[in-house]
């Protein structure tokens, strides 16, 4: 019987184990989509005015043929 108890004891000790890790790993994750967030809002300026120096060179060509 008391083996069966310590079994249980260090089942439930892992199991702890596990579900602490799992939150830091959950922790870690959120903090890069965070970081991956602010880095895809700070590009969007460069990103826009990219498109349109784009839209303007085409425009500007018309409908060449090569």
């Amino acid at each position: 019987m008391g083996a069966q108890l310590r079994l249980v004891r260090r089942r439930i000790r892992s199991i702890q184990s596990t579900k602490k890790i799992t939150k830091a790993m959950e922790l870690i994750a959120a903090s890069r989509i965070l970081k991956a967030q602010q880095r895809v809002e700070a590009a969007r300026p460069y990103a826009e005015l990219l498109t349109r120096a784009m839209e303007d060179v085409a425009r500007q060509t018309g409908s060449l043929v090569h």
